[in-house]
């Protein structure tokens, strides 16, 4: 029988609930199912988890790490971030220590080594973008995670988001594959103009005489409505940091901006609310202001070369819901 190798495979969830229950202190057995999963290499897996008392938490079991470069240390840096802030009172989804006090634990999947964690569980529903009070929160809370994450002691090595990371890379990846395309050959050139300004201009910025020091340390990375969900009393819990780690604050502010299209809004007010949220807790310097734009065509170029990793996509279908 020959062997084959697997790009995208998922764990059973009820091999998993038993590994879970063996793992951790409920007490119990535990039920789990696979939710909200779209079908493709570069997500997470994501598992409500309940226990015999009825708690509900969520299960991550992350993508291979080889794709990432990532190491284990990577998970262990978002896992201590979490634990810190969650510590320093922000509304942050919190890693579940194992019986043996540890948060990360791995699995041996057919595409290779495979990491998990347990997670509190985010209550409430997904922030409405037109909401300009949940906008105020969600500004003024990023704003209180950007302030107390100063005070972050870093245990565990991870991989920072300078530029390497959120243009070059991003770069090679997409000349790879246009390149030798004449139907990409416009667009190609059209993306390398803009990413060497939008370089050029972070580069400025980051080394002239106004450049704050706090502009640069623990971020989120990946900032979006969909990562936050507010309760009945309009309180927000944050979630899903898988693309955390160090950079610059502004950005975390941009990639907000593009991933709620906030800036293309009809209404004004709607941005003005996020930003006087943000405002209240740590004003912006005028360095960090100006670095937005350039910023958001960076993320649209690094969003560019993420789609074009190796293996691709497996699929688009969302497969199971809550």
């Amino acid at each position: 029988m020959e062997t084959i190798r697997v790009v995208r495979s998922f764990v059973d969830a009820t091999a998993l609930a038993e590994l879970i229950a063996a793992k951790y202190d409920f007490g119990g057995p535990v039920t789990c199912k696979l939710f909200s999963k779209m079908v493709r290499t570069q997500d997470n897996d994501h598992y409500l988890v309940t226990t015999s008392s009825g708690d509900k938490f969520v299960a991550r079991v992350y993508q291979v790490g080889t794709r990432l470069q990532r190491q284990e240390s990577d998970y262990l840096y978002e896992l201590d971030w979490l634990n810190f802030l969650e510590k320093e009172g922000l509304p942050v989804s919190y890693p579940i220590a194992c019986k043996d006090g540890r948060f990360l634990g791995s699995i041996n999947a057919p595409e290779g080594q495979r990491y998990y964690a347990l997670f509190s569980l985010a209550r409430g529903a997904r922030m409405h973008i037109n909401d300009e009070e949940q906008l105020f929160i969600f500004g003024r809370e990023m704003a209180r995670i950007h302030v107390a994450s100063n005070k972050y002691e870093r245990k565990y090595d991870r991989r920072v988001l300078d530029l390497e990371f959120l243009v070059d890379k991003p770069v090679q990846r997409i000349k790879r594959y246009w390149d030798e395309d004449e139907g990409h050959k416009e667009d190609l050139e059209l993306l390398l103009i803009s990413a060497q300004e939008a370089k050029d201009q972070i580069l400025a910025l980051i080394s002239n005489e106004k450049h704050t020091v706090d502009s640069w340390g623990p971020i989120g990375g990946d900032f979006h409505s969909g990562s936050v969900f507010f309760d009945d009393n309009n309180q927000p819990t944050f979630f899903n940091f898988d693309w955390c780690g160090t950079g610059w604050r502004a950005y975390d502010i941009a990639v907000f901006l593009h991933n709620s299209d906030l800036i293309h809004q009809r209404s004004p007010e709607l941005a003005e609310a996020f930003f006087a949220g943000y405002y209240a807790e740590r004003p912006l310097s005028q360095n960090e202001h100006e670095a937005i734009a350039p910023f958001l065509t960076i993320r649209r170029i690094w969003l560019t070369g993420w789609f074009m990793m190796n293996d691709g996509l497996a699929g688009h279908s969302f497969i199971a819901s809550l």
